[in-house]
């Protein structure tokens, strides 16, 4: 199949077992170039690029990236809302800014004519901390393909604590539901998923979406970038900085996309059957470190 996988990586220490460990799972018997994004120079050089790359045959391509951040007052940059209990507790201070363009980019897959997924017919994004503990003898694209389906996803889950939503995620998903109802109300958009189309009936919506069940790490048929639907939906996240100004993620900016095209987001399970682990080497390094200027 003409698919190829994207990680955007910035822990150094883990992007080496990664790449091991997918190629080890299952790529070693398709060889799928794995595209590295990334920020600033950490993988410019060759002796490194050489360096983690050398425990595999795999096909992999170092992509750097630029980044900017969009022309907003700085006390409304996410890092300096000091109102809110994720921020005022030290846990996004502005040394992880480059968590912020990370949501942007991701957030942004297929957008520009030049993309790097617009050559393939199909996408899998992993992260750079995550790794297949266990041998996997299925192919996801295919799977995907069988199904179907614009996007499905290694994981497909609620978010929650003792049952309720985490204040970390209450407080990165701040005006993201008014957001979205008014962009589905404004483009005239019944979404397909019958659960939003509850949720945005319900006068308690802004509470109870952060029950619905959330993606992560995503397998893509690229004909999902050519909708019209996608390109106006980015364009408007874009518009509004919501990913600066909130700390909108990726997750959940292409969940609730999903959720207007597609009735489920189709879950490949991969996580709940111990296949893929989403931190297994997080241990190495937790927080991805940030770009190296953070006033740009």
């Amino acid at each position: 199949m003409n698919a190829c996988i994207s990680i955007i990586s910035s822990r150094t220490k883990c992007l080496p077992l990664c790449l091991e460990s997918l190629w080890n799972s299952w790529n070693n018997r398709y060889n799928y170039p794995v595209y590295v994004h990334y920020f600033d120079d950490i993988y410019d050089s060759k002796e490194t690029r050489k360096e983690i790359t050398s425990k595999t045959k795999q096909t992999v391509i170092f992509n750097r990236v630029e980044y900017k951040t969009p022309n907003i007052p700085d006390n409304e940059l996410y890092y300096n809302r000091k109102d809110l209990w994720y921020v005022n507790t030290g846990r996004f201070t502005i040394h992880r800014k480059g968590y912020l363009h990370m949501c942007h980019f991701t957030s942004n897959m297929g957008i520009s004519e030049d993309s790097i997924e617009l050559k393939y017919d199909y996408v899998l994004t992993n992260d750079d901390e995550s790794g297949y503990p266990v041998l996997y003898d299925e192919n996801p694209f295919e799977i995907l393909k069988s199904n179907d389906k614009y996007i499905g996803a290694l994981f497909v889950g609620q978010r929650l604590k003792n049952g309720a939503p985490h204040q970390g995620h209450l407080d990165t998903r701040v005006g993201l539901w008014d957001f979205f109802k008014n962009y589905v109300t404004e483009n005239n958009i019944s979404p397909k998923s019958t659960k939003l189309q509850k949720l945005l009936l319900d006068p308690n919506g802004e509470n109870n979406y952060h029950y619905l069940e959330w993606c992560d790490s995503y397998v893509i048929n690229t004909e999902m970038f050519n909708l019209p639907e996608w390109k106006n939906w980015i364009a408007a996240v874009n518009n509004s900085c919501g990913i600066y100004k909130y700390r909108w993620g990726d997750n959940e900016i292409i969940t609730l996309f999903a959720y207007m095209i597609q009735e489920e987001i189709f879950n490949l399970g991969l996580v709940e059957s111990g296949i893929h682990n989403q931190g297994m080497f997080r241990s190495l390094q937790d927080y991805a470190p940030s770009v190296k200027n953070v006033n740009i």
